[in-house]
């Protein structure tokens, strides 16, 4: 978000351009984490090494949510 903030404001953008703008960056940088690509920080590499062990184990509903839980306050 920071970086398209930043990106918006180097390009003076207001109101509905800047909105717009927005969406589709903070879309393109989710997308690109989530495609495996590299997480932008280490909150997002913790979530994708949860997603990853909770898989390899097979865990789901409550078990899953209560692993994922205590592994992201790690």
């Amino acid at each position: 978000m920071k970086d398209c903030n930043a990106e918006a404001k180097q390009k003076g953008l207001k109101g509905k351009e800047r909105k717009d703008f927005m969406k589709g960056c903070l879309k393109k940088d989710s997308a690109a984490a989530d495609a495996g690509g590299k997480p932008k920080n280490a909150a997002q590499q913790r979530m994708k090494d949860c997603n990853a062990e909770a898989k390899s184990k097979a865990l789901e509903g409550k078990e899953r949510k209560d692993f994922m839980k205590s592994c992201l306050k790690k």
